[in-house]
């Protein structure tokens, strides 16, 4: 765990809200480079449709329009839920380094499935696992998708 892990967590729980309160799935995410948050997103944010308007990928097309390029390898991915396929997918194309997220994603997640997209070396063009963090403020993270479905 880094230092500020849950203060870029805490700001995931309040982009959440956001989605919340646009009747979305609670979800955040943030991208950081530097210790600088660079991009944002939210579950649902009108930058994308509706299929493809996941957190995740919402704060990665912020941050590859801000720093002016696909590659993200400098960069940690702060999400409330585990990515899912389509996340983990992007993650690995825009050579995220790190991915740190709040509570599990079940059988669609891209570290704790059966497809574990963000640990596979066996896909020939991704020469290393993204390193993973999950569980950071856990308990909060589930909290707020039960009260969403509630």
């Amino acid at each position: 765990m880094q230092m500020n892990d849950h203060f870029f967590m805490q700001r995931c729980l309040q982009l959440a809200a956001e989605a919340k309160k646009n009747g979305k799935t609670a979800v955040g995410a943030v991208m950081v480079k530097d210790n600088n948050i660079i991009a944002e997103g939210w579950e649902g944010e009108s930058l994308l449709p509706d299929i493809l308007g996941h957190a995740e990928i919402v704060a990665i097309v912020k941050a590859i329009e801000k720093l002016n390029t696909k590659d993200l390898s400098l960069c940690t991915m702060y999400t409330t839920v585990e990515p899912c396929f389509m996340c983990s997918y992007l993650i690995r194309e825009t050579q995220i380094a790190r991915v740190v997220f709040g509570a599990k994603a079940g059988d669609i997640g891209g570290v704790h499935s059966n497809f574990p997209l963000l640990g596979t070396t066996a896909i020939g063009r991704w020469k290393k696992s993204v390193a993973t963090e999950g569980g950071m403020l856990e308990k909060e993270c589930l909290q707020f998708l039960q009260k969403v479905k509630g």
